[in-house]
């Protein structure tokens, strides 16, 4: 039975499965369109944290046999991480036209998993997570949005578009990859100040800031208004 300590500790989880339930219930919005696959995203992103939560809390569910690693979760985070940014380099990719923009985001894309191959050299991902090459990650997915932008209004179109639910997928992905790189680094490096100013929590509200704006996207995008 689900107690209250977890929902209390855990509560962006029930912001996943609500953003889940509502994408799929509007998926004929986006079927045929660079998000089809979104949902799969967010249903994968539910799963391993709830998994994580559970090799991390209970000492019979483990990926090892080890000991060492009875409670070690970091490497479905690290797997996570590739997937995640992998999918919305390529979103960003297959929606922008200009061919400059293009070749600027395989070029970062190919820097963001050149920068996992390089951690793994210094840093173990059965035992931490690679949070230097997942920072860079997310900064390069953030100028991948910026571009994103940036080739609407070249196209002479509004920077705020209410029904388009693109629009509001990259304001909340800008948002939070703009700051969680910051906290991220931070509780690997510093966990005394991580730990001094909470930001395990401030994490943790960005995180439902960026699913609410995923949710207000799914209730008010319109079909045609997709680009």
């Amino acid at each position: 039975m689900i107690s209250w300590t977890f929902i209390k500790e855990n509560y962006f989880m029930i912001g996943y499965a609500i953003t889940l339930i509502i994408s799929l219930a509007t998926y004929r919005k986006y079927y045929d369109t660079a998000l089809k696959y979104f949902p799969i995203i967010i249903t994968y992103t539910f799963f391993n944290e709830v998994l994580g939560f559970l090799v991390r809390n209970y000492d019979d569910i483990s990926f090892f046999k080890n000991l060492k690693y009875s409670n070690v979760n970091e490497v479905i985070y690290n797997i996570y991480a590739i997937i995640f940014f992998g999918f919305f380099f390529q979103v960003y990719w297959f929606i922008i036209d200009n061919k400059k923009y293009k070749k600027w985001i395989v070029t970062g894309a190919v820097i963001a998993f050149l920068a996992y191959a390089v951690s793994l050299l210094f840093q173990n991902p059965v035992e931490t997570n690679l949070f230097y090459a997942i920072a860079l990650s997310a900064w390069l997915l953030v100028l991948c949005i910026v571009l994103y932008f940036k080739n609407m209004i070249r196209q002479g179109h509004k920077f705020y578009q209410a029904y388009n639910l693109m629009f509001w997928v990259s304001v909340a992905l800008f948002i939070f990859h703009l700051v969680f790189p910051i906290l991220f680094v931070i509780g690997y490096t510093n966990y005394d100040i991580w730990a001094k100013y909470n930001l395990k929590s401030v994490l943790k509200v960005f995180i439902v800031i960026m699913y609410t704006l995923f949710i207000i996207g799914f209730l008010k995008g319109r079909r045609m208004a997709f680009r």
